[in-house]
C-alpha cells in the first residue's frame, strides 16, 4: 500500500471540508472531498483484503487523473474544495457543493500525498482501512457537533432514501443506533460509537481536535502531512454561531452533560458548560 494515500474522516459537521481545504494550500498535496459514491464498496464485505484493495485502486485512479490529466474527483463549490460545504441559499443553510472533476492547479511529483475524505463511510469502514492506510479523523465538541447538524435545512441533513454509510458497511452498529429511544438518545449513541471507534481503532496522534485546529491555524495538520506546520490561516471557530438554535443547544446540552459517552476521552464537561454559557 502507498503510505501517501490518506484517509480523513469523522463526524459530519467536524471540520473534514475544512482540513481538506487547508492541505490543499500545501505543496504537493492533493485533498478531496467525498469523491467516493456511499456505496461502492458495500459489496466487498465481509472480505477485508477486497474493501483495501477496491479503495487503494480509487487512489490509483485519482493519481492517474491527476498527473495525466491535471483534473480529480471531489465535492466542490466552483472547481475548489471549500472550507465548508453548507452556505446561505435564500435564506436557508443548505449544501452548497456539487461533485465532480475540478483542475489540479499545482505542480505535483508522482509521489505526491493524496488525501481522500469521507464521514460515514470511512468511519463505518475504519477498522478495516486502519489495517491498509494511515487514518486520521477530526473530532468537534459534540455540543457544537449536533448544533451544527440541526442548523442545516431538514431536507439537506440527509441523501434522500439512500440508507446511511453505517447501515451498508456496520449493520451491527446501525442496529444499535435503531434501538435507541428519543432523537436525542439516538444521537448521544451516535456519538458515544463513534468517539468510541476513533478511541480504540486508531493510534495516538491520529485524532484531531476541530479546537486545535483552529487555534493552531492549521499547524496541528503536520501530523498529517509535515508541510502543515507552516500554514498560518486566520481561522475563527464556528462553535457558537448565531445560526444555532440556541434554545435547542441548552435542552441537548443539558443530556449531553448527563450522559456518558466516548466523547467524554475528547472533551471535558467544562467544554460543554462553557458553550453552554454563551448560550443562555
Amino acid at each position: 500500500m502507498n503510505r501517501r494515500n490518506i484517509v480523513i474522516t469523522g463526524l459530519g459537521r467536524s471540520g473534514t471540508t475544512l482540513t481538506c481545504h487547508l492541505l490543499n494550500k500545501l505543496p504537493n498535496t492533493i485533498a478531496l472531498s467525498e469523491p467516493i459514491s456511499p456505496g461502492k464498496f458495500a459489496d466487498h464485505l465481509p472480505d477485508q483484503e477486497a474493501v483495501c484493495d477496491g479503495v487503494e485502486e480509487f487512489y490509483r485512479r485519482q493519481r492517474r487523473l491527476a498527473l495525466k490529466k491535471g483534473v480529480v474527483i471531489s465535492k466542490h463549490v466552483g472547481g475548489v474544495v471549500p472550507d465548508n460545504t453548507k452556505g446561505m441559499v435564500g435564506g436557508v443553510r443548505s449544501r452548497i457543493a456539487d461533485k465532480g472533476k475540478i483542475s489540479v492547479d499545482k505542480r505535483i511529483e508522482p509521489d505526491f500525498n493524496l488525501a481522500i475524505k469521507d464521514v460515514g463511510m470511512f468511519t463505518a469502514l475504519l477498522p478495516t482501512l486502519a489495517k491498509c492506510f494511515p487514518c486520521y479523523t477530526i473530532v468537534r465538541n459534540p455540543l457544537a457537533v449536533w448544533a451544527s447538524a440541526r442548523s442545516i435545512q431538514p431536507g439537506n441533513r440527509g441523501k434522500g432514501n439512500n440508507p446511511p454509510a453505517i447501515a451498508r458497511y456496520d449493520p451491527d452498529t446501525f442496529g444499535r443506533l435503531q434501538e435507541s429511544g428519543d432523537q436525542v438518545e439516538r444521537w448521544l449513541t451516535r456519538l458515544h460509537l463513534s468517539f468510541e471507534r476513533y478511541l480504540t481503532v486508531l493510534p495516538e496522534g491520529h485524532v484531531l481536535r476541530y479546537e486545535d485546529l483552529v487555534e493552531s491555524g492549521g499547524r496541528s495538520l503536520e501530523v498529517i502531512v509535515p508541510a502543515a506546520r507552516e500554514l498560518d490561516e486566520p481561522l475563527q471557530s464556528k462553535n457558537f454561531n448565531p445560526l444555532y438554535n440556541q434554545d435547542e443547544m441548552l435542552r441537548f446540552g443539558e443530556r449531553l452533560l448527563e450522559s456518558e459517552g466516548a466523547y467524554w476521552n475528547f472533551y471535558t464537561r467544562e467544554s460543554v458548560e462553557e458553550l453552554l454559557s454563551r448560550t443562555a
